[in-house]
């Protein structure tokens, strides 16, 4: 299998994104952090893998419009913090593209979430356009200031957090005059395309998490690990590591494990995990091992599982589910899944 189908940098000049902010305020992630934001609540997760679980508002979890996709994991300046993305079903041709949501849970009994819809700046005649950025967002990365989110065809889009806008407000209601009546706006700073003439064989970005465990280079290094799958119902889509470089991408090995319908995978310590969804009445799989290797464990997970991403510090594996009122963001313990993989290594 030929695994060298790399993606090119093409980045923003950083004069658009300062003239897109003009009018605006320019929060990042601290500022977003201090509003108020929705309230997250504790909730018990179907799947017997759930060791932590939270639930959205009513009309996040209910909302036909937003699908929630990917999901990363970290903290900043002490905060632990997880971030989801979703994408946007178009609504009488109205299409919002994909946003994020910033789950602060530094009270967990209390936790708070905030939307901020994902823009592109464009030059118009009439000064920036910000357009919504159409793709799934079925996974993200983030790492320091930088987010990476998966766009299937169109490889990897990349993010400032400390770009986010805040957007003014005006009327006696106090309403955002963002598109669509977002608050928060995070534009484009670029992204990792795929050359046209690979267009027959180029890795489709369904998902995408930071490759995790000891010696792994990652935060502040010249490259970051990655990695990669595809979505399919065929059990013949690809799962492959990567390098993301600063011009750049390398793909160094790309595998077939043989499961239908993967939405995340994630690779730490050198044991694979790979979520599986089976609709949305049936409990999600996670499979543990090696991709020429793998051990399926039917219905551990709630009906629906997305992305995964690998938190080492809290030895925990977090995901989100998908399905209209059966939403949850949650996790599971990870050093008993990465112990189940490798007694088949």
């Amino acid at each position: 299998m030929d695994t060298h189908f790399d993606l090119h940098g093409n980045f923003a000049d950083r004069t658009l994104l300062t003239d897109a902010a003009a009018g605006s305020r320019t929060v990042g992630l601290d500022g977003v952090l201090t509003g108020r934001g929705r309230r997250a609540r504790r909730a018990r997760v179907p799947g017997s893998g759930a060791v932590e679980g939270y639930r959205w508002g009513l009309a996040d979890t209910f909302t036909q419009t937003w699908w929630p996709q990917g999901v990363a994991v970290g903290h900043h300046e002490g905060a632990p913090l997880v971030i989801t993305s979703w994408f946007a079903q178009p609504k009488r041709r109205r299409e919002m593209g994909s946003r994020i949501s910033i789950i602060d849970l530094r009270n967990p009994r209390r936790a708070r979430y905030h939307h901020v819809l994902l823009v592109a700046p464009r030059r118009t005649d009439d000064g920036i356009s910000l357009d919504p950025v159409r793709i799934h967002a079925g996974g993200i990365v983030w790492v320091g200031d930088r987010l990476f989110v998966a766009a299937t065809y169109g490889g990897i889009r990349e993010f400032r957090l400390s770009d986010i806008m805040r957007a003014p407000s005006r009327g006696p209601l106090r309403r955002s005059t963002g598109p669509f009546g977002y608050r928060y706006l995070l534009p484009e700073s670029g992204g990792y395309l795929p050359p046209n003439a690979e267009a027959k064989k180029r890795m489709r970005y369904s998902f995408l998490s930071l490759e995790s465990g000891s010696g792994i280079r990652g935060l502040d290094g010249d490259e970051l690990r990655l990695v990669a799958g595809e979505y399919g119902t065929s059990d013949r889509r690809r799962l492959a590591r990567l390098r993301l470089l600063k011009d750049g991408t390398v793909i160094d090995a790309a595998h077939v494990p043989r499961i239908a319908q993967m939405q995340g995978a994630v690779l730490h310590d050198g044991v694979w995990f790979v979520s599986a969804s089976r609709g949305d009445k049936t409990p999600g799989d996670l499979w543990t091992g090696t991709p020429d290797a793998m051990t399926r464990h039917v219905g551990v997970l709630p009906p629906g599982p997305e992305d995964l991403a690998a938190w080492p510090e809290r030895d925990q594996l977090w995901s989100v589910s998908e399905f209209p009122g059966k939403r949850w963001v949650f996790a599971v313990d990870l050093k008993r899944w990465a112990d189940e993989g490798r007694r088949t290594m």
